[in-house]
């Protein structure tokens, strides 16, 4: 039996931000190593966590140039840098041989292409089920938290961020969308911000941001009451911070990156759905 386990965060940043809030829990009594790309460490240095003393994060270039490992995406995958990353992969797991059953990738999908181009048999942490329910299994640890309970739809004076970008266009929220969170929370005095990344857009809330790095984002998140997100990044930073959240996304998404809160307070929506009420919340 291995008597550690090293994972590579090869990925998006939402799937970083994930693998990191949940090994900051970790319950495992072995040493664990985060091997990350280089291009996840402004997120890192952002964000208010830290790791158990057996978990261990390195940082390392991987020649990441796209924001994912590229032969993750349909994008990139028949690419120069899908073969310069997988070469600098080769090259790490050569200078740092462990036996089988001590590298992990984050999941399962297009896991071959690694295989094949290092020679090494990754496991990996996640295959289809749920991203957060796997990392809970491999850090055996519990979402069952107290606190974090629901919403308050009703509650006066909250300050509702809506952050509508996600890194797939076709995961936007629409403005039509956006017109309807802000008529259905504008009752009671609560101010709706809508946060763009870098540039200004058309917006329909009482104010609009703009943000231009990681830390921003993450100070608008921690000063938000409920945060309206597409299934991307945000909405992860706020599990991560504890924050109440609603996940937005067309129909056929699966929930496999669905929060432990949205999925407990059922607050994920299909944009279809919310299309065919009157109103952005269920039953009003």
């Amino acid at each position: 039996m291995n008597e550690e386990k090293k994972i590579f965060l090869l990925r998006a940043f939402g799937d970083f931000i994930i693998a990191v809030y949940t090994a900051s829990k970790s319950r495992l009594d072995i040493p664990v190593t985060l091997i990350a790309s280089k291009h996840l460490e402004p997120l890192y240095k952002a964000i208010p966590i830290s790791l158990p003393p057996n978990v261990d994060l390195q940082f390392h270039d991987f020649r990441v140039r796209n924001n994912i490992f590229s032969c993750f995406t349909n994008k990139f995958i028949i690419s120069l840098h899908t073969v310069r990353e997988l070469h600098a992969l080769r090259g790490y797991i050569r200078k740092n041989p462990f036996p089988p059953g001590v590298y992990y990738m984050e999941k399962s999908n297009r896991v071959f292409l690694p295989r094949l181009f290092t020679g090494y048999p990754f496991q990996c942490v996640v295959s289809d089920q749920n991203v957060y329910e796997a990392y809970a299994d491999f850090f055996r640890l519990s979402f069952d938290e107290p606190g974090k309970t629901s919403v308050d739809m009703h509650k006066h004076g909250m300050n509702i961020l809506v952050i509508p970008d996600a890194r797939q266009k076709k995961r936007n929220i629409s403005d039509d969308i956006i017109k309807k969170i802000a008529d259905a929370f504008a009752p009671g005095g609560n101010v709706i911000t809508t946060a763009f990344f870098k540039k200004k857009m058309n917006y329909f809330t009482d104010r609009m941001e703009i943000y231009q790095n990681f830390p921003e984002l993450i100070e608008l998140i921690r000063n938000a009451d409920i945060v309206i997100g597409a299934d991307s990044m945000p909405v992860h930073i706020a599990q991560m911070l504890g924050k109440p959240h609603f996940i937005l996304h067309p129909a056929g998404i699966k929930d496999q990156f669905f929060t432990p809160f949205s999925r407990k307070n059922k607050t994920h929506f299909t944009f279809e759905d919310i299309a065919s009420r009157k109103s952005f919340l269920p039953n009003e």
